[in-house]
């Protein structure tokens, strides 16, 4: 069982079972750790997760600069601001969505904040050339590690910007191979209108750039149903 820090609109305080501050229904039942939620409510997990958002802190700048609804800077895809000359990046400001590629979206994580520091520098110097956005921008990406494991987010993963599109329009297809081992991987593709949209890749599975080029090629996968992810078919070579 795993639960995150904070659910339901409840928040939580974590401690380990068979302290002075556990129960002993929590410790009884073999639970490693136990939430307890704002409610009294008390929670057994193996694991806690913790989901720390963040919020733009703008209310010290001038209130000339419009903002978006998050509270963020509102900058455009060139992290130009409403003021001409002022430029924002990072967790401060929030890209125009009209603005952004249809397989990108903003994210506040540090990776992003990195690039989106060199774009604007970028722009600022006049080097951005005839792309509005760069590489960086046309595909959402994020590389992490998760209790030990690689995982690799791309593109609209989890349905973003999807919102609006018809349910029987949306494919997901799913795979788990060598499960119960240090190899095991887990694989999970998104598709509209037989097109892939957006990828969770988790372990070794070598599949990062061929999913890649999938999704921004935007070929009609629809005749491969779920055989596309057969691990006896090398995809690399079938869309090389």
């Amino acid at each position: 069982s795993a639960a995150s820090a904070r659910g339901g609109g409840q928040s939580a305080t974590t401690t380990a079972a068979g302290t002075n501050n556990s129960s002993s229904s929590s410790a009884a039942d073999g639970w490693p750790l136990f939430l307890q939620l704002s409610n009294g409510e008390e929670v057994g997990v193996d694991l806690v997760v913790q989901a720390v958002g963040v919020e733009p802190a703008t209310s010290c700048l001038p209130c000339g600069l419009k903002r978006a609804p998050d509270g963020g800077i509102l900058v455009s895809a060139d992290l130009e601001s409403s003021i001409p000359g002022i430029y924002a990046a990072g967790d401060c400001c929030t890209v125009d969505p009209s603005a952004t590629a249809p397989h990108w979206f903003q994210m506040r994580l540090w990776t992003q904040a990195r690039l989106m520091g060199l774009h604007a520098a970028a722009a600022m110097a006049g080097k951005l050339g005839d792309e509005v956005f760069s590489f960086s921008f046309e595909l959402f990406t994020h590389v992490t590690r998760f209790l030990g494991k690689k995982v690799v987010l791309l593109g609209l993963y989890n349905g973003q910007k999807l919102q609006n599109e018809p349910t029987e329009d949306i494919v997901l297809y799913t795979r788990v191979l060598d499960e119960g081992t240090d190899q095991a991987t887990f694989v999970r593709v998104l598709l509209l209108r037989g097109k892939m949209q957006g990828a969770v890749l988790i372990g070794e599975t070598d599949l990062e750039e061929t999913f890649e080029n999938l999704i921004l090629d935007g070929l009609d996968l629809s005749s491969y149903g779920p055989a596309l992810l057969d691990p006896d078919i090398e995809l690399d070579h079938v869309f090389d």
